[in-house]
C-alpha cells in the first residue's frame, strides 16, 4: 500500500532525514474501492492527528465513516507501525525520532519498552559508531590510553604493546555493560546499565 510521497525540494533539509509521517485511510471508502487518504505529519501532537483524520474523513461519501487505518508511513527508521497503532503512541514514537533521531526509533524496537519509560533513552543512548571495535577505540583515545603507553613503554617495547580494542568491545557486551541495535550505517550503540 506505498502511496506517492512528493519530495522535499528544501535544500536546507538533510536529504537523508524524514519527518514521521503516517498515510491515513478511510476505511469505508476502501472497502467500496475507492481511496480516500491523506499523508499526517505524525510530529504535530496527537490532538492534531486526529483532528486531521476527522478532516479526511469528512471527504467521504460513504455513511457514517468513523474508521480509518494506518496504511503506509516513513520516517520512523526500523520500527514498524500496525495498521490500527494509537494515534497517542504513533505521537509520542515521533515525537522522540524528532527529537533524537532514528536510534530512538531503534531502541523503542529493540527493547519493547512502553512509553512511559522511553525517558531512558537520554541516559542509556552513547551514539553510533560504524561498529563495536570503533566504539572500544573512541575509549582508549578518550581515556587517554595510548599516550600512557606512549609515555610509560620503553621506545623498542612499543611496537609489541597494543590494547585489544576488538576483544575489549566483546568482553563489554557480553559483560552487559552495553548492547547495541544495527542502523543503515553501522550500529547505535547503549548502555547496558541504565
Amino acid at each position: 500500500m506505498n502511496h506517492e510521497r512528493t519530495p522535499d525540494t528544501n535544500p536546507e533539509q538533510d536529504p537523508v532525514h524524514t519527518t514521521p509521517s503516517i498515510y491515513i485511510a478511510s476505511l469505508a471508502d476502501y472497502n467500496n474501492g475507492r481511496l480516500l487518504g491523506d499523508w499526517i505529519d505524525a510530529t504535530i501532537g496527537a490532538d492534531a492527528i486526529h483532528e486531521k483524520i476527522t478532516a479526511i474523513l469528512a471527504k467521504s461519501t460513504e455513511f457514517a465513516p468513523e474508521e480509518w487505518a494506518i496504511h503506509d508511513y516513513e520516517g520512523f527508521g526500523v520500527k514498524r507501525l500496525g495498521e490500527y497503532e494509537s494515534i497517542e503512541y504513533v505521537a509520542a514514537l515521533a515525537e522522540g525520532i524528532e527529537k533524537y533521531g532514528e536510534a530512538f526509533a531503534a531502541l523503542v524496537d529493540y527493547s519493547g519498552l512502553d512509553s512511559e519509560e522511553w525517558h531512558y533513552f537520554e541516559d542509556a543512548y552513547i551514539g553510533e559508531y560504524p561498529d563495536l571495535t570503533t566504539y572500544a577505540e573512541q575509549i582508549v583515545e578518550d581515556l587517554g590510553w595510548r599516550s600512557l603507553i606512549d609515555e610509560h613503554v620503553p621506545e623498542g617495547m612499543k611496537s609489541y604493546v597494543r590494547i585489544d580494542t576488538e576483544q575489549m568491545a566483546e568482553d563489554m557486551r557480553l559483560g552487559g555493560e552495553i548492547y547495541f541495535v544495527e542502523s543503515d550505517t553501522g550500529i547505535y550503540v547503549f548502555n547496558g546499565h541504565s
